[in-house]
């Protein structure tokens, strides 16, 4: 299968882009996805995680999966909360697979 993507089209938002606004979120600081940057910082964002990087992101993918999972589980939602709740599942079981599959061929 061919990727029709090849880049980043400027002033969109990615995955990596939300999963950093996420950490700091978490550490308390305040967030803000910068839309626009510099060509010299495209360059290094794109840079290849390491190890340690990509365990963490997919630790972490997995638990934010485990946790929707539970909650349309046990909690009361409506119907179209449900189906916004198991899309995002769906993407991030995506998520989590092409991650497991790139960590093997590494």
């Amino acid at each position: 299968m061919r990727q029709r993507r090849a880049s980043k089209p400027e002033g969109r938002v990615t995955i990596g882009d939300l999963a950093r606004a996420y950490d700091q979120s978490k550490a308390g600081r305040p967030v803000r996805l910068g839309i626009r940057r510099s060509a010299a910082n495209a360059v290094s964002r794109s840079a290849p995680l390491n190890g340690d990087q990509r365990d963490h992101r997919l630790a972490r993918l997995k638990a934010r999966a485990d946790g929707i999972r539970f909650a349309l589980q046990y909690e009361n939602q409506g119907a179209s909360q449900a189906k916004v709740l198991q899309q995002i599942l769906q993407n991030l079981e995506l998520a989590i697979r092409g991650m497991e599959m790139t960590a093997r061929e590494s």
